[in-house]
This record gives structure tokens, C-alpha cells and sequence, in this order.
């Protein structure tokens, strides 16, 4: 069985069919509640992030997986154990960088990222591991979790409650809602203002994201990528707080803008995820070079991804 894919031309293309499948057959991946937690790798246990989150995430909800924790087939090899004959992986992405010569450098040596596909399984699709007992990572309190991230999101926009509908004023720099009481399960309130408030790191003051200050209509490119980063990025807060986003609802129009966006750029999913993945770690006030495991510089060609 092989151990990954390669580097092939078609990555993005690969990860972004994925979500779309998902769409097509009416599943809206980040809109669903997470099987499992603390997704991470199971004899490294360094956390996944970005659009790997999204890709297990989808994996566990489809397949019934509970456990968070994933490895490569040889990573089951080494540790005692084997993947079960017939079980299928799911892909995963990592940046591998590399050095070329910069031919606008007199030739100096430069890094550059690329993006390669690695195949996972998680632990309840191998057989005799040798792996410490699994610890649970989910809060006591999802509410009060949300609420923490809230309160711990330094400089902040405002969030008023005197609206009709969700929103985030980009020149006034205000997040507007409707009352709280408004929100039934309170889950939907948090699942919303994490959106509203992944949107306002886009600030100038702030992440200062590429295209952001420009109007854009409903349903253009601008439009729709930033309505994904901002999605992704309140997905990735709701997997942090265990928060259950599915009573938000979601129309038909988003979902078609959403296919339409990703049909024309198949490198939009994992763009948008980075992107998401910085803005959820500014809310959090995480440094993303500490944790994220898409881009480790150090060689990869062992499997361990």
C-alpha cells in the first residue's frame, strides 16, 4: 500500500473535488457537528489545521470515526501495528519546501513552498498499535469555551445586538446581531459571531487580507472567497470551543455561490483555509508557527506527515 501520492500537478484540484462531492450531495462540511476533536497525529501528536482539519473533519463525519487521532501506513508499521486490509485513507496536505537557484538572484538559493498529498488512517482502521491511551480534549462547557475565545479576542470590534440579521461593517469596524435570545440552541449564536468576527481580521488593522476593503457583490470571486475564509476560520473556532454549528442555516444561494467559486479556482480550498487558519489563530492569539503542521520545514519523505 502506498504511503503517499506524490507531487502531482493536480493537488489542489484533488483537495478542492472533495469539498465540492460534499456540496454537491448537499453536505456543507464546516457546517457540521465534529465526530471527534482534537484532531491530530497519533504518534506525533502535533495537531492538524488548516484545510486538513476540514478534509479529516469530513472523513470522521462520513465514516463514523471518533477517535481524533491519524497516521501514515508506515507510522502504523513502525509502532507495531497495521492497517486493516481494504481500509481506504483519506489525503492530507503538507507544504514540502524545497531550494532552486533564483536566476533574478545571480543564482542565490531560495525556498519555496510545495504542495504535496499524504495518505492517513485513523487508529480505528489499524489493528495492533502500540499507542498510549487516548485522552479526551473536549471542554466541559462548549458555551462557556465560545464565550472565552470571545472575550479573549484582543482588539476586538464591538459586538452590538441591534440588528435583524449578522453582519460586520468593515469601515465602522462593528460586528451587529440580532438579540440573543434570537438564537435557539444557543450554539447558533457563537457559530455566527465566530463568522462575524473571522471577517473583522481581515481589517487593515489587523491581518490586513488582500482584496478585503474592496466592495464586492454577492456571488463574485472576492465575495465568495472571503465568505469562505470566514466560514472555514469559524469552523476551525467551533472545533476549538466543541461548538455544534449545524442549527445555522444555510441557502441554497451560498451553497451554489460557494460550488461556483470553486469550480472556476481549484486552488481556492486551500487558500481560503490558510488564510481562515491565520484568522482563527488571531482571534485566539496563537502563534501559527508553534502548531501547524502543514508547514514544517524538515524532510517529510519518511511518511510522517
Amino acid at each position: 500500500m502506498p504511503r503517499k501520492t506524490g507531487i502531482r500537478p493536480d493537488a489542489y484540484a484533488a483537495v478542492t473535488d472533495r469539498i465540492i462531492d460534499a456540496l454537491d450531495r448537499g453536505t456543507v462540511p464546516w457546517r457540521r457537528p465534529w465526530r471527534a476533536r482534537g484532531l491530530r497525529n497519533a504518534i506525533t501528536g502535533r495537531p492538524y489545521r488548516g484545510i486538513n482539519l476540514l478534509l479529516l473533519g469530513l472523513t470522521a463525519l462520513e465514516r463514523g470515526f471518533d477517535d481524533p487521532r491519524w497516521l501514515t501506513y508506515r507510522q502504523a508499521d513502525v509502532n507495531g501495528g497495521h492497517v486493516r486490509r481494504g481500509e481506504q485513507g483519506t489525503q492530507v496536505v503538507l507544504w514540502k519546501w524545497i531550494e532552486r537557484a533564483d536566476p533574478e538572484a545571480d543564482g542565490a538559493e531560495r525556498h519555496y513552498p510545495l504542495l504535496r498529498l499524504f495518505t492517513v488512517f485513523n487508529v480505528a482502521q489499524c489493528d495492533g498499535l502500540a499507542l498510549a491511551a487516548r485522552e479526551e480534549t473536549a471542554p466541559a462547557d462548549p458555551l462557556a469555551a465560545a464565550e472565552a475565545i470571545v472575550a479573549g479576542y484582543t482588539g476586538g470590534p464591538p459586538v452590538l445586538h441591534d440588528a435583524d440579521c449578522a453582519y460586520y461593517i468593515p469601515s465602522r469596524d462593528e460586528v451587529h446581531l440580532p438579540p440573543r435570545p434570537a438564537f435557539h440552541p444557543a450554539h447558533g449564536y457563537y457559530a455566527t459571531l465566530f463568522h462575524e468576527l473571522s471577517h473583522s481580521t481581515g481589517h487593515a488593522l489587523r491581518l490586513n487580507r488582500e482584496g478585503y476593503q474592496a466592495a464586492a457583490r454577492f456571488g463574485s470571486e472576492t465575495y465568495s472567497r472571503e465568505e469562505l475564509v470566514a466560514e472555514f476560520a469559524a469552523a476551525f473556532l467551533g472545533h476549538e470551543a466543541a461548538i455544534d454549528p449545524s442549527s445555522v442555516d444555510q441557502s441554497a444561494a451560498y451553497i451554489a455561490s460557494w460550488l461556483r467559486a470553486l469550480r472556476d479556482d481549484r486552488r481556492l480550498a486551500v487558500v481560503a483555509a490558510a488564510q481562515a487558519q491565520r484568522a482563527a489563530d488571531h482571534i485566539l492569539g496563537r502563534d501559527p508557527e508553534s502548531t501547524d503542521e502543514t508547514t514544517k520545514r524538515a524532510s517529510d519523505d519518511d511518511g510522517t506527515a
